[in-house]
């Protein structure tokens, strides 16, 4: 063989494993990193949906009148093109009866059984979260055990004297046309709806219970918000009792909105 053509083989041979070093680094090193970066951006892109939802609903529970608003989801995050990346899929869901609110006086119980919205990021690089609304409530929960409550329900404490008045937005979320849940990588739609509104006075109330799979931001929230009660947390709620010598009345505004998950809508809610 001439010996220019081995020297030009010896070339493309050391130009290719020099572009395979490369590209190695690159999906070692820059690769994870990239997709960390744009899982952890698609997770700031939910929250931001989420609060468009929580408005949503709140214009609901303000106007109650009969209209429709349509909230995006983006559901997950692609693979990088030309390398070895994995997809992060998500999914989301309406659970019914998953979140409860249970207020004890002399009488007896009044319980509510709320429906909430949760949305779950399988992600492969960013740590996995998930957003869950309920009870008018934005909380986010991740893999590595921390709980905290993005946004608030709407609740108004007032004492008088040795009264504790509680007036508390009670937010039931239920499922519509059995479109009620949907997964992948693509863009959804929740479709929000007002239904119906009631509510209740309680007067001379023992015990507030709200019962939830994320008792932490929940225990936080109404420790910062209430003075003159004993609040304690359990592995699946938190419990208020007034202090001895107080006396807890709570009003409860109720609002059933009803919720279609995925492109386009049947029927009229």
């Amino acid at each position: 063989m001439n010996r220019y053509g081995v020297v030009g083989v010896i070339e493309a041979v050391l130009l290719i494993g020099l572009f395979a070093v490369i590209l190695a680094t690159l999906q070692v090193t820059y690769i994870p990193e990239l997709m960390k970066s744009r899982e952890a951006e698609h997770m700031d892109t939910v929250m931001n949906q989420f609060f468009q939802l929580k408005m949503a609903v709140d214009m609901h529970t303000v106007s109650r009148s009969n209209f429709s608003i349509t909230v995006p989801l983006t559901l997950g995050s692609r693979e990088l093109p030309y390398f070895v990346t994995t997809r992060a899929i998500g999914s989301v869901s309406i659970i019914e009866n998953a979140f409860e609110i249970s207020v004890q006086n002399a009488t007896g119980y009044t319980n509510l059984s709320l429906g909430i919205i949760k949305y779950e990021a399988k992600n492969a690089y960013y740590v996995p979260q998930t957003y869950i609304f309920e009870n008018g409530a934005i909380v986010l929960s991740q893999d590595d055990g921390t709980d905290s409550l993005l946004s608030p329900p709407t609740i108004n404490v007032n004492s008088v004297a040795n009264l504790i008045n509680v007036n508390l937005l009670a937010v039931n979320i239920t499922g519509y046309a059995n479109r009620t849940s949907e997964s992948g990588v693509d863009t959804t739609y929740i479709r929000t709806n007002y239904s119906s509104y009631s509510s209740i006075d309680i007067s001379d109330v023992s015990n507030l219970t709200i019962f939830t799979s994320y008792p932490e931001p929940w225990f936080r929230f109404l420790n910062y918000t209430m003075d003159n009660v004993v609040i304690t947390k359990y592995a699946d709620r938190a419990q208020i009792r007034p202090k001895a010598g107080y006396q807890m009345n709570i009003h409860l505004d109720i609002v059933n909105i009803y919720v279609q998950i995925g492109r386009g809508w049947i029927g009229n809610i």
